[in-house]
């Protein structure tokens, strides 16, 4: 009986661990993943408030976007690796960043990160009031895509449909 009960309880302990580890991994993945979606919303923002696509033309993807703002300023999102989330992934993982070019000012502002963890990420136009992008998040240990239509606020757009 107490062979049995000793089996028993290393049994539990052994169960008890395992659960543990992976709750700890489910939720860092979980973690990562709402990481992942705030900063998709955050690109959604950026380019819905965007006026019109500069490139790529209507018809085509690209790995970057180019577009307008309301008062004709230019910025672009792109790709720039993450050379430690490479190295640490063994694989390629990158980075969404956006600059923008105030035509009043000489120079550039300085890029900001959009969003981080990315595998892939390109851009179709649709036309030049709309993109569809097209991403691959790391998330924990795994991968998630998605694809999603952003319509640009746009006048000169809606009158090409």
């Amino acid at each position: 009986m107490s062979i049995l009960l000793m089996l028993f309880s290393i049994g539990m302990g052994a169960w008890q661990h395992y659960h543990g580890k992976a709750g700890e991994t489910l939720g860092k993945r979980l973690i990562l993943q709402l990481e992942a979606k705030r900063a998709l919303v955050s690109l959604f923002r950026e380019l819905e408030e965007g006026g019109e696509v500069v490139s790529p033309v209507p018809g085509t993807t690209l790995p970057y976007l180019v577009f307008k703002d309301g008062l004709n300023n230019l910025e672009m999102v792109y790709l720039q690796k993450d050379e430690p989330k490479s190295i640490e992934e063994k694989r390629e993982i990158w980075r969404a960043m956006v600059v923008k070019r105030d035509m009043m000012k000489a120079i550039p502002d300085d890029p900001k990160i959009l969003m981080e963890h990315v595998l892939k990420l390109t851009f179709t136009t649709y036309h030049y009031g709309g993109v569809f992008i097209s991403a691959t998040l790391r998330g924990g240990r795994g991968d998630f895509s998605l694809v999603n239509f952003v319509r640009l606020q746009n006048v000169a757009a809606e009158d090409t449909n």
